[in-house]
């Protein structure tokens, strides 16, 4: 038999071309999908690390525009690690 990528001469029972390497006949099961996002642990710690750190600044010393923009830099990344777990769950169903 020959390989169907670099036409080497191989053994009629090989998995595998011994020259290139590439598999000599398609994957008869499908690969499992791979998991994209955050897992669930990552997302809670990453939004708690956030909401720590905006509970831990003094506001006090701050202008009422600059507080508003730590409480919303704060909620945008809580909603983000949020939307990166929900995003990879589907990955794990």
């Amino acid at each position: 038999m020959r390989c169907r990528f670099c036409d080497t001469e191989i053994a009629d029972k090989a998995l595998i071309c011994y020259r290139c390497g590439r598999p000599t006949q398609d994957a008869k099961v499908a690969a499992p999908p791979v998991a994209r996002g955050l897992s669930g642990p990552v997302a809670a710690t990453v939004a708690a690390v956030v909401v720590a750190g905006a509970a831990g600044l003094d506001y006090s010393v701050l202008d009422g525009a600059a507080a508003w923009a730590g409480y919303a830099v704060s909620a945008v990344s809580a909603a983000l690690a949020g939307a990166l777990w929900w995003g990879g769950r589907a990955g794990r169903r």
